[in-house]
């Protein structure tokens, strides 16, 4: 039954999947739920179901652009489930999304809906499932509305930030390869983040920082996972290869070669006692004990598989420790610019868990690039740090002392520290067993 805008219809079934179909726009629209009482609003931010908050009582949404309604399940407070669409995380209007339609699929009714006249719209009101006596009616709305995503969840009663403040942390995202497929590593819960007076921030992050951008500063805010143990964090770095070719567009044509070795420098913010992950054996630290990080092993170079090299670790978010990616261009290799490795990139991605593990296409992405070429052994890509649930990267790059194995360092109060005179010394792997560095535990130096 096809529905026209504006229409009521009764309802019989009590489970029904909605799905968005785009058959000459994909990855377009994404697919949301709002549940409200009788005054309009949500009751908590949890009524609001998106790509980051994607169950709650009675709504779950499947992707993208499918969900499904279990009107039984849903509370007995809740009056109207509204269904929108937006196409605000991928910078399009539904101008741009042509031959939209909508389908509700009950068990015995199928209900088909287009909204039509949309144009410089980023929000689309798509239909609403509403109480009327001791059933349930769909309402087709059809209804774009021009005023933004954070302005429409406001008025709904939804805590969100500023939508601006996260797009000055950075510049639009730019194409790069995706890390090669690791194993899922078991590991506990982490606890939810701890109470923060600042709303929630539910912008999806897709940032890349350059040595062009304007701020080197990005930050995730970690509390929109609701405490699902199911959503992951990981920090990692990824490069396409000494003599990597590129299209015009920035694409990978052809990996190159060459190796590069990535030591996070984790400081524990109560002892100021550090310890270095890495994917040497005996050095991949452990999500059960601080700092909570387990290294997925080194890379086997790029071009493995046709994806790029892939050094990275799961980190259970903690509030006690902050964190160094720093990047060794190892003696083995000879002298030479980091930044020659084709697109070294530290990538920090944040959400739902996928088949394999990592976080899924839906992730919150932050990517930085290293900013410029030095003759430095050692640089230090991404500077990151949790804080009342929000993760901040600092994505400056910061090289050592030319000629200098020293491992840059933080110090008791957190700041960088060029050299420090006991820190971690960089050596050959080759001529210590697999073993890069004189030590992996220590103290913090004083701060300077």
């Amino acid at each position: 039954m096809h529905l026209s805008k504006g229409s009521k219809t009764d309802l019989v079934d009590d489970k029904y999947d909605i799905s968005i179909a785009l058959p000459t726009a994909l990855d377009t629209v994404d697919l949301a739920a709002v549940l409200l009482g009788t005054n309009g609003h949500v009751r908590t931010d949890d009524d609001f179901v998106f790509f980051n908050n994607p169950k709650t009582a009675g709504v779950t949404l499947l992707s993208d652009t499918s969900l499904s309604v279990d009107l039984g399940s849903v509370p007995a407070d809740v009056d109207r489930v509204l269904i929108t669409a937006s196409t605000e995380a991928q910078g399009k209007r539904f101008q741009d999304v042509p031959e939209l339609s909508v389908d509700i699929q009950g068990t015995s009714q199928q209900l088909s809906f287009t909204p039509s006249g949309l144009t410089v719209e980023t929000v689309l009101q798509v239909v609403a499932f509403y109480r009327r006596g001791s059933g349930w009616r769909l309402d087709a709305i059809g209804q774009g509305y021009g005023e933004g995503l954070a302005k429409f969840a406001t008025e709904h009663g939804i805590a969100v930030d500023d939508p601006g403040a996260a797009a000055a942390d950075g510049e639009p995202s730019v194409a790069a390869g995706a890390p090669a497929a690791m194993p899922a590593t078991s590991a506990p819960s982490s606890a939810p983040p701890a109470p923060s007076s600042t709303p929630i921030s539910f912008e999806k992050v897709k940032i890349s920082l350059t040595k062009d951008s304007a701020t080197k500063t990005a930050r995730i805010d970690l509390r929109k996972s609701q405490g699902d143990p199911n959503w992951v964090l990981t920090v990692g770095l990824e490069w396409d290869g000494r003599n990597a070719k590129y299209d015009r567009n920035g694409n990978v044509k052809r990996y190159g070669t060459g190796d590069l070795d990535v030591y996070f420098f984790c400081r524990n913010e109560e002892t100021n006692k550090y310890v270095v992950i890495s994917g040497e054996a005996r050095h991949r630290g452990s999500l059960d004990k601080w700092p909570y990080m387990h290294h997925y092993g080194d890379s086997k170079g790029p071009g493995s598989g046709n994806k790029p090299a892939t050094e990275q670790v799961r980190v259970l978010p903690k509030e006690n420790g902050d964190l160094l990616v720093n990047v060794y261009q190892s003696v083995d290799n000879g002298t030479g610019a980091i930044d020659t490795f084709g697109k070294p990139r530290v990538a920090i991605r944040y959400g739902r868990a996928g088949r394999d593990g990592l976080p899924g296409p839906d992730a919150d992405e932050i990517l930085v690039y290293v900013g410029n070429g030095r003759d430095s052994y050692w640089a230090t890509i991404a500077h990151i740090d949790v804080q009342d649930g929000v993760l901040t990267v600092d994505g400056e790059t910061r090289y050592s002392h030319p000629g200098s194995e020293r491992m840059p360092v933080l110090d008791t109060a957190g700041k960088w520290v060029q050299e420090s005179s006991n820190g971690p010394v960089g050596r050959s792997k080759k001529a210590h067993r697999g073993i890069g560095l004189t030590n992996y535990t220590g103290r913090c130096p004083a701060r300077t």
